[in-house]
């Protein structure tokens, strides 16, 4: 059931357990890992899992196993009982409940793959917790697609930080929802509500779009890119975040919300006025600026020659560094099931080479 790793630099083979593969990114996940020929050792749901046998026999099938009620305890038991292989838990779920594991999973040497992003931005504490586990366990606490799906930002930073570069800022815009809002109402093409509406139409959008307006998953992703910039002390409900939610809409349902916006487009576009006659651009953005200790998440004014400015509806994070004063930038989808999946699977092929 374990399969091999071409990556590896040993004999060990990468034995995986898929937490949430019948879901979205999960059955993408299966995909991708079935086109390099990793077979997943474990199926896991919230329900039921399917776990390999211990015999380490390659021609079983992990989807010809029976169904068992889920026990992480007994997940994590079956992977550690694999002598010969690299045990890793890949969590491509929502689930709060389940990051509780983590650290305990890490303490007994089982690496962690996750796509979500709710314990790493959450309270500091926690999160130390997380990184104290993996030193304990020799293991890998690997995050990549918490911040920008597939896109190779945080093991770049990572890389940059561990490659003696002092950090300046990071900045990002980490949304493609309200990347598409500022572009349609940039040059005065589009009002705010209608670019809303536009969005919801198209499916950008939550069911609810002041869950998108609000900032709230891009200042998420800001924590994350701080904590990982070499920032300490940053919390969540300490910072500056821009909500582009008019207050007086804050509470009401979503029907209300969507008639009434309108009241409120001249405002933005007075703001989009005044940036673009100075020669600049209104994006909505995370600014992480490490030297000054400081996290903002909210509409940012651009000049001409920002790299943001060539972002279109792309995700797109520029880190300036004391060798990258022209700043290094990465780019492209951030978001959907294909390029999620294989951010996660990169990820879990670095298990491979485990901690000394």
């Amino acid at each position: 059931m374990a399969a091999s790793s071409s990556s590896s630099g040993n004999h060990k083979k990468l034995v995986v357990a898929v937490i949430g593969y019948t879901g979205g990114v999960g059955s993408c996940l299966l995909k991708a890992m079935n086109k390099i020929g990793l077979e997943p050792y474990a199926l896991v749901r919230s329900s039921t899992m399917k776990v390999g046998s211990n015999n380490n026999n390659n021609s079983n099938n992990i989807h010809d196993e029976k169904e068992v009620p889920t026990n992480y305890d007994e997940l994590a038991e079956s992977l550690l009982q694999q002598r010969d292989g690299i045990p890793v838990i890949a969590d491509v779920t929502a689930s709060a409940s389940i990051q509780k594991h983590y650290q305990g999973w890490l303490t007994k040497g089982i690496s962690v793959v996750a796509a979500n992003k709710g314990i790493f931005a959450g309270p500091e504490t926690n999160y130390q917790a997380l990184l104290q586990a993996a030193e304990i366990g020799k293991c890998r606490l690997l995050h990549e697609t918490t911040v920008g799906a597939g896109l190779p930002i945080l093991g770049t930073l990572q890389g940059l930080k561990a490659s003696s570069h002092e950090i300046h800022t990071v900045e990002g815009i980490l949304s493609g929802t309200l990347a598409f809002v500022l572009g349609q109402v940039a040059n005065g093409k589009s009002s705010l509500s209608q670019a809303v509406k536009e969005a919801k139409a198209l499916g950008y959008t939550e069911p609810d779009p002041r869950d998108d307006l609000n900032g709230m998953d891009v200042a998420r992703k800001a924590v994350i890119l701080a904590r990982l910039a070499g920032m300490n002390g940053v919390e969540l409900d300490k910072m500056a975040i821009e909500s582009l939610v008019p207050e007086p809409l804050k509470d009401c349902n979503v029907e209300e919300f969507m008639d009434k916006l309108s009241e409120h487009d001249a405002a933005m576009a007075e703001k989009v006025a005044g940036v673009e006659a100075a020669g600049g651009r209104l994006h909505y953005a995370a600014k992480v600026n490490v030297k000054d200790n400081k996290v903002e998440v909210g509409l940012l004014s651009c000049e001409a020659s920002h790299p943001f400015n060539n972002a279109g509806p792309d995700n797109m994070i520029a880190i300036t560094t004391d060798f990258y004063t022209r700043p290094l930038v990465v780019q492209g989808a951030g978001a959907g099931g294909d390029v999620t999946a294989t951010g996660v699977l990169a990820n879990i092929l670095e298990c491979a080479n485990q901690p000394a």
